[in-house]
């Protein structure tokens, strides 16, 4: 059965309902024709019954035409419809379509309108949050909105969420209820163009906002309000500990860098010191091989003046005796130095 016959219940291939004016046509012929015919006798007087079917005709055109005009705003386009083929779009004024072959839809092009979306969703992190989201749109494509989809407002509403949940989905929480809010609404406007984009709606996406915060529900926000402390709390330690660790490395390498400089300077002086003792002993080698007990008591003493040119203790042994005197002149001086002190304070 084609979609335009009898019994197939007034409905065109998009699902929407066709007007139906042959009812009200027929019903507006027969009340004319009975008026007409009330005031020229119903008829039966020859000529009288022609002029008032006549007359009648005109009425019934005159209503016709009555009918047939119709005015479109300028927020609109009226798409007009010929045995249901689409064979012109009308735009501001007045117009006329002929019922019942030609069907006229009004569709309003201008006005921005706006739906909202809130639902429960769950972030990348696996908390649950709380999203509401507005959409702002207006009719692009008439034709498309019109007859593409069966509810283009409903079909936007089911895009959205969609696209909300996919966004919300690949995105931590603590990014979308701070910086990241604005990465978020642009990435649902993308995702909702690319979902719209197949089925061809007629819909104009204009703006994209989230309203209010992405939080998590009431029965919840507590616990989650603990979890975050603890998270702020931990990257708080963690900035002390790289604090110190960027004060205390370098002076740790400034003191290591201080102990090689003294341990190379060590080595320096030690190398030239052995240095200075072989050449020393290669100058001493042909005096010892010449004279070896002589050379040999020479080192000895030298080697005793070096050590003893030390000390401020003194050591005297006594010729045929077992005893040795020890004089402690160190003793000796710190007194006279402590007594010498004291006497400079007395007089001040």
């Amino acid at each position: 059965m084609a979609w335009n016959e009898p019994g197939n219940n007034n409905q065109d291939p998009w699902g929407k309902k066709r007007p139906n004016n042959n009812n009200d046509i027929d019903e507006m012929i027969k009340k004319a024709g009975e008026k007409v015919s009330s005031i020229f006798g119903g008829g039966n007087k020859g000529g009288g019954g022609s002029i008032g079917i006549i007359l009648g005709l005109l009425i019934v055109i005159a209503v016709y035409l009555f009918k047939s005009a119709y005015i479109v705003n300028e927020k609109e386009q009226a798409l007009v419809l010929t045995f249901g083929e689409h064979t012109r779009t009308d735009s501001a004024g007045l117009h006329f379509a002929f019922a019942p072959i030609q069907q006229v839809y009004f569709v309003d092009v201008e006005s921005i309108k706006d739906i909202e979306i809130e639902g429960l969703m769950l972030t990348q992190d696996d908390n649950v949050a709380t999203v509401k989201v507005k959409v702002q749109y207006r009719v692009g494509d008439a034709m498309a909105f019109q007859f593409n989809v069966e509810d283009p407002v409903e079909t936007l509403k089911h895009a959205t969420e969609a696209a909300l949940r996919q966004v919300i989905g690949h995105t931590n929480l603590r990014d979308a209820r701070t910086d990241g809010k604005q990465l978020v609404r642009s990435n649902v406007a993308k995702e909702l163009n690319s979902i719209l984009e197949p089925y061809q709606t007629g819909i104009e996406v204009f703006r994209v906002n989230l309203i209010g915060n992405v939080d998590v529900p009431p029965s919840v926000k507590p616990a989650f309000d603990d979890a975050i402390k603890a998270e702020e709390d931990q990257q708080a330690y963690q900035d002390q500990g790289e604090a110190y660790r960027s004060k205390q490395i370098p002076l740790a390498e400034g003191d290591a860098q201080k102990v090689i400089q003294k341990a190379n300077a060590y080595k320096s002086r030690i190398t030239e010191k052995a240095h200075g003792e072989v050449a020393r002993f290669k100058e001493l080698l042909p005096e010892y091989n010449a004279a070896p007990e002589v050379t040999r008591k020479r080192l000895y003493l030298e080697t005793l003046e070096q050590v003893l040119s030390k000390t401020s203790k003194v050591m005297l042994d006594t010729d045929g005796g077992n005893n040795m005197t020890y004089i402690p002149l160190d003793k000796i001086m710190q007194r006279s130095n402590a007594k010498s002190s004291q006497s400079k304070t007395n007089n001040q």
